[in-house]
């Protein structure tokens, strides 16, 4: 090596290589890493889904990144669409033949064709944006669906949840330490990323807003939390258990009232149905209320938002009404935004900051009415395969029954369902809860 390197300082020409050697580096290094990864994906695609699972939180950190290149936030949709080619090539044709689709497809295609008879009808970058953003993460499911989990992918999927959501913990509470203007100088924007309620900054992680963060938080506990308290003298989960609080504290300082509102639905749904210590967590809360300084409990409880949202509800309910088959897809909250950044138009997007609200305004009667025929129906399979699983099975069930019902809660104040990462949770899931049967225990074995 030292010899290598003195020769390329000797010699002009061999320095011209080396450099160019040392400064693709980087791209050898990625090579080395991304090669062995595909070639495992192809082999199991399992192994994508969960590889998904595990880098989808830390998504926001390619804002802070510098030279990035522009296809550089298309790394998800890749990764699934890789994943995805492989599954419908790893499923025997046997298989196929034996297991029908979940009855709970019917109300998700009735609700995606909406969406999809815009595309036909429009033909713009709108409606093609606005289906992207809405279904997109579909793909999961029928990855999930033609390869599933077996009970040790599942297990590592636990622990990936685990381990981001610590993570991301701690850095949004390091976020509060290191406060708002060394944030603004890694990169990220105020307004967008960096966002305040009262005087107290909103933590928002490795994810782009603190929207996106508390969400994932609400989703990651009400996912994790049953299987610790399944098996609390497992050292992994006894070890969440205990640095919960840091959780908690992390999704208390996104200020996202609609995260901790799914949150307290999800856990009194759980506390019902099995596990009665969740009602002893009620009683701190309300000391909590009396406890927290009086300029944080007014910035967390303030009525402004809410205001702010039902004057908005009253200004378009007019565009709602006048039109029952709806606006189009695509032309409010983050598919609104996403489509305006595509088409580079400066464009004022509405924000109705709730679901219904939402469908009822793009898609109309039809859209909301499949919508809450889909949401009921997820619901519904949660709660079958909870009385039709045992164990850890049905723990995974549990989780999605009060995962949905307190998004569906969530869902009055917030446009749960379009919000980045939790339509890739949602449908990811719900595939591995409805894939829980004997055959597909047996034959994602059988893939490995």
């Amino acid at each position: 090596m030292a010899l290598c390197i003195g020769f390329a300082i000797a010699d002009p020409g061999a320095n011209r290589v080396f450099g160019g050697v040392v400064g693709a580096m980087p791209l050898i290094v990625l090579a080395l890493v991304v090669i062995p990864i595909l070639v495992a994906i192809a082999h199991r695609p399992q192994r994508g889904a969960l590889l998904l699972a595990a880098l989808v939180p830390y998504y926001g950190l390619l804002i802070i990144v510098k030279s990035r290149p522009p296809f550089a936030y298309g790394w998800k949709e890749a990764l699934a669409l890789y994943t995805l080619a492989w599954s419908l090539q790893k499923t025997p044709k046997k298989q196929r033949l034996r297991r029908p689709l979940p009855l709970v497809m019917q109300p998700i295609l009735l609700y995606a064709s909406v969406g999809v008879a815009w595309v036909v009808v429009n033909r713009s970058v709108q409606a093609v944006v606005g289906v992207k953003v809405n279904f997109f993460w579909l793909v999961l499911g029928i990855i999930l669906w033609r390869t599933p989990l077996n009970t040790r992918d599942r297990d590592r999927l636990v622990s990936i949840l685990m381990a981001d959501a610590l993570i991301t913990s701690v850095i949004g509470i390091a976020q509060q330490a290191v406060g708002h203007v060394y944030l603004q100088g890694l990169g990220y924007s105020y307004n967008t990323n960096i966002r305040f309620t009262g005087s107290f900054l909103r933590s928002f992680s490795t994810m782009d807003n603190p929207f996106n963060f508390g969400f994932y938080l609400t989703f990651a506990l009400l996912f994790i939390l049953p299987h610790c308290l399944d098996d609390p003298r497992r050292t992994r989960n006894w070890l969440f258990m205990l640095c919960s609080p840091v959780v908690l504290a992390a999704l208390i300082f996104t200020f996202v009232r609609g995260a901790w509102l799914a949150l307290a639905v999800g856990c009194a749904y759980l506390a019902v149905r099995r596990y009665r210590v969740f009602f002893l967590a009620a009683p701190f809360i309300v000391i909590a209320l009396f406890v927290l300084p009086g300029n944080f409990s007014n910035s967390a409880l303030a009525s402004g938002s809410l205001q702010q949202r039902q004057q908005g509800w009253a200004q378009n309910l007019n565009k709602a009404v006048a039109k029952p088959f709806g606006n189009g897809i695509g032309t409010t909250g983050a598919s609104g935004f996403k489509a305006a950044a595509v088409s580079k138009d400066v464009v004022n997007v509405y924000e109705p900051d709730n679901q219904y609200y939402k469908a009822l305004y793009e898609l109309g009667v039809f859209g909301v009415w499949f919508l809450l025929l889909m949401l009921g129906s997820i619901f519904r399979a949660g709660r079958e395969h909870e009385r039709g699983l045992h164990g850890e099975q049905r723990a995974w069930a549990m989780s999605l029954s009060a995962y949905i019902l307190g998004a569906m809660v969530a869902g009055t104040v917030s446009t749960w369902f379009e919000i980045f990462p939790n339509d890739l949770y949602l449908w990811f899931m719900l595939a591995v809860v409805v894939s829980m049967t004997k055959t597909s225990e047996r034959t994602s074995t059988a893939l490995v």
